[in-house]
């Protein structure tokens, strides 16, 4: 995919709003609901493009798209995980 497919595919995907953590405002979309192929190379395309930030101490690699930030959360090493998501943020 080109740099303008995946950023086409984060800003027009369907985010939902994290509301079990509302005084941290992000959106998700899960990695088991999109075409697998598509979504492992944007999550790879943001690790691989993205710039390190620390988020409560934790090194996180975000990727800025327009007004947002956006960036992979896994419980496993690597990006193997099938239930991977990818947050979306305002910067």
């Amino acid at each position: 995919m080109t740099k303008e497919e995946i950023e086409a595919f984060l800003t027009g995907a369907k985010f939902t709003f994290a509301k079990t953590m509302a005084k941290i405002p992000h959106s998700w979309i899960v990695r088991k609901d999109y075409d697998d192929a598509t979504f492992l190379e944007v999550m790879n395309f943001i690790k691989n493009n993205g710039y390190v930030e620390k988020f409560f101490g934790r090194p996180y690699i975000y990727y800025n798209v327009g007004p947002h930030k956006y960036w992979v959360a896994t419980d496993r090493s690597g990006f193997s995980d099938p239930t991977a998501i990818i947050n979306r943020a305002k910067l």
